[in-house]
């Protein structure tokens, strides 16, 4: 049977996914992040060691118990591959700066001021968000959290300068930000809920002042008596998802802690993200990237200009940032499948489920060799673990895979591709597209044109559920965005530009992404995953019923032409 998608394009009424009854309030080890259980661990002098593919383990007598015995095994894959990376990064001591004034911005903050400098206004790295609590919220006790947070942390007081092409941030001693409160209970439920999801889409959308601190915004909407949403909207130059968690968290445990009026209990924070921009920056400077570089010049050599997918409209001159969603779950039992396949090649899940997207691109593009970018922790330090601010680089996954291989092989091979991609993860993303000569100016994206964004489950509190927000926009042509869930499913999306692609279009690829992750999933080592759909639909359809423009591969063909075959394929499949 093939799963499913899910339409959840802005339902007249707010429809949060709900945890399940089950799910724990608090998180236990299954739940954290590599980095976060690797940090545990260091708490507990329990130390790891990567032997080629062997995970050694020394621990005081009774602090490794059954339980983390049981996840450590469950996570060997994992680990491995965060220690690789760990040993990959500079051994140099992060240190709180002795003199701060102007602070270099990291090469992945001086990427994004770029696109803001050279497209002023634009929200594409708005990172909006939004929840449904089950009670009102008190105004006055949310800002004093608000406060204490802003505070606490130098990045939300932080802005982004340049002068005389110096491109540097400052840390204000003082920031404010007013929660406003939206009072919605005079309409009916269903009208009220409506004319919140429009308001927080609108606040979505509203642009940052990048040179006017804090760049984090929140605003709370009273739909009913006892339900209050709360829109958090902060640019992406100063947060990742780590950071997202950790302001959610610190942001709860202030207010529950001011409505039982007490202090809240918050780790001390001994250094913040601008000692890690300057100790980055000094990396650089220091000439460490060099090596990194060169490897990525001869990993990229000879790599097509584009990856050339069938779009519905012709390319623009102009980059543009306009974009939409199509929704799509992954049951948990495919989901299962993909995990089983994927630790018989000794994969991860973010590698298996790239395996799969390289997969679905090949086989709409007929090409065989082109890039997946996907952000990378830059998190490989345990001090780091509690700082907000962005920790990240886009490194880009070379894909080069033949049609008669199965999806066993390509797993395998992605694995390797991204192992190596792993230890050369250090230089900066903007570095290299300085250093490789790339256009940056291109109205296409350098060196790679789709995404893949995977995140694990995160933690489930009760009264309090996260649902989307869809600012409407779109960084890359293409980006498929996976989100493990508490029930065992993998939620997503496909978000796409509006300017090359229809709805309809990506509705088409997203089911064609399920049945083709179900096809491997149900025969992994069936040949030939990866051959085109065209070349594949031609030996179950008539030719006659074949779009007349239609190549063997189907690199200028608009997904949309094909859809009728894509259907009579998989009515083929299911006989």
């Amino acid at each position: 049977m093939t799963p499913a998608i899910e339409d959840r394009r802005l339902p007249s009424e707010l429809n949060p996914e709900r945890a399940s009854p089950d799910a724990p309030p608090s998180r236990d080890l299954r739940e954290l992040t590599s980095a976060e259980f690797l940090a545990l661990l260091d708490r507990k002098n329990i130390r790891l060691q990567a032997r080629d593919e062997h995970l050694t383990v020394s621990a005081p007598s009774g602090a490794l118990d059954d339980h983390l015995r049981a996840e450590l095994k469950r996570r060997k894959v994992d680990l491995l591959t965060w220690l690789r990376a760990l040993k990959a990064s500079s051994n140099s001591p992060l240190l709180p700066a002795k003199s701060r004034g102007r602070i270099p911005m990291t090469a992945s903050q001086q990427g994004m001021w770029l696109i803001d400098h050279f497209d002023p206004g634009n929200v594409a790295y708005n990172i909006p968000e939004a929840f449904l609590f089950s009670f009102s919220l008190d105004i006055e006790t949310l800002q004093r959290s608000v406060n204490l947070l802003i505070a606490r942390h130098d990045i939300l007081r932080t802005s982004f300068h340049e002068d005389d092409g110096e491109l540097y941030q400052a840390v204000a001693a003082e920031a404010h930000t007013d929660v406003a409160l939206t009072d919605l209970r005079s309409l009916p439920e269903a009208e009220a809920a409506t004319r919140c999801r429009g308001l927080i889409r609108e606040h979505a959308r509203r642009p940052f002042d990048l040179r006017v601190p804090p760049l984090v915004r929140f605003h709370a909407f009273r739909v009913s008596p006892d339900r209050d949403v709360l829109f958090v909207n902060i640019h992406h130059i100063i947060a990742d998802h780590q950071s997202l968690l950790i302001l959610r968290e610190e942001l709860m445990a202030c207010y529950q802690a001011f409505s039982a009026k007490t202090t809240p209990d918050l780790p001390e924070l001994t250094l913040h993200f601008a000692d890690y921009a300057l100790w980055a920056d000094q990396r650089l400077r220091d000439g460490t990237a060099e090596d990194e570089i060169e490897y990525w010049r001869e990993r990229l050599a000879g790599l097509p200009p584009h990856l050339e997918l069938p779009i519905s409209r012709p390319y623009p001159e102009q980059r543009n940032t306009e974009g939409a969603k199509v929704t799509l779950v992954i049951p948990s039992e495919l989901r299962g499948a993909l995990t089983r396949i994927g630790r018989e090649c000794g994969a991860t899940s973010f590698m298996t489920f790239l395996a799969g997207f390289a997969v679905l691109l090949a086989r709409f593009s007929g090409q065989y060799d082109f890039c997946i970018g996907s952000p990378v922790t830059q998190r490989t330090r345990v001090e780091t673990q509690r700082m907000i601010g962005l920790f990240m680089n886009m490194v880009a996954f070379r894909i080069q895979i033949t049609p008669q291989t199965s999806f066993h092989d390509i797993v395998r091979q992605v694995r390797e591709t991204a192992l190596e991609a792993y230890d050369h993860r250090e230089v900066p993303f903007q570095t290299l597209v300085r250093a490789l000569r790339f256009n940056r100016r291109s109205p296409r994206s350098p060196i790679f044109q789709v995404m893949l964004g995977f995140e694990p489950a995160s933690v489930v509190y009760p009264n309090f559920w996260q649902f989307d927000t869809d600012p409407g926009t779109a960084r890359y042509d293409l980006a498929l965005l996976l989100n493990e869930s508490a029930n065992g499913n993998v939620n997503g999306y496909l978000e796409y530009r509006t300017d090359i692609f229809e709805e309809g279009d990506i509705a088409t690829l997203a089911r064609q992404f399920l049945e083709l992750l179900q096809e491997m999933a149900d025969d992994p080592d069936q040949p030939g995953i990866s051959r085109p759909f065209v070349d594949e639909v031609k030996a179950v359809v008539p030719e006659s019923d074949l779009p007349a423009t239609a190549p063997v591969a189907p690199r200028s063909t608009l997904l949309g032409r094909l859809s009728k075959v894509f259907s009579a394929h998989s009515a083929k499949r299911k006989q």
